[in-house]
């Protein structure tokens, strides 16, 4: 029940702060668990995503958010689960897999942290890691604008229209190895990055 009441509050803001634009939204899977795989820019987009969405997601968020107890009694509830980001989180892996089993989508930022729009950036191996072990889909998402609602650094939303893009689903053979997988995936973000400058 927290997490519809949650999605109801973060749906009035977003439509006060953030109105969007959502594009692909016949590409998102009805049913079962898949991951999705964003560009990050804003501390926004896992809420973003969610509001665009229409399905209780899961997502990860870094470790030290949960130190503090009303957050992490927030996250708990919101269906966040933490990680190392400095590391390669076993724990936080399986409670993914777990997660994806059960049929529910999971959030996932290649990148690991936030970048500077437009800007490159070290990927992770996760997802594909992921995708394979738990023989999901991998659903490619790109978000423009949320660093303008919320920049890096910022603690008051600022209103700015965002657009977010759903790509067709990715499924993966397990012949192929978790770099080209993450090169496929980050090539099929870029694609919706480019789609959105036309």
């Amino acid at each position: 029940m927290f997490y519809w009441f949650s999605y109801c509050v973060a749906k009035m803001l977003g439509m006060i702060f953030a109105p969007r634009t959502v594009l692909g939204s016949k590409y998102i899977p009805k049913t079962g668990g898949f991951l999705i795989a964003c560009n990050h820019v804003s501390n926004l987009d896992p809420f973003l995503i969610g509001l665009s969405l229409r399905r209780r997601i899961s997502y990860m968020a870094k470790d030290t958010l949960f130190h503090n107890a009303i957050l992490k009694f927030m996250l708990d509830r919101v269906e966040a689960f933490p990680v190392r980001r400095e590391t390669s989180d076993i724990r936080a892996l399986r409670e993914t897999l777990r997660r994806l089993k059960r049929g529910s989508p999971v959030v996932m930022f290649p990148e690991g942290t936030r970048r500077v729009a437009g800007s490159g950036g070290k990927t992770q191996s996760g997802v594909g890691f992921l995708a394979l072990k738990a023989d999901v889909p991998v659903l490619p998402v790109y978000i423009h604008g949320s660093d303008q609602v919320l920049p890096p650094g910022a603690s008051v939303p600022r209103r700015s229209r965002v657009t977010v893009i759903f790509g067709e689903p990715l499924v993966f053979s397990k012949k192929q190895s978790y770099p080209e997988i993450m090169n496929r995936i980050m090539r099929e973000i870029r694609v919706l990055a480019n789609q959105n400058r036309v």
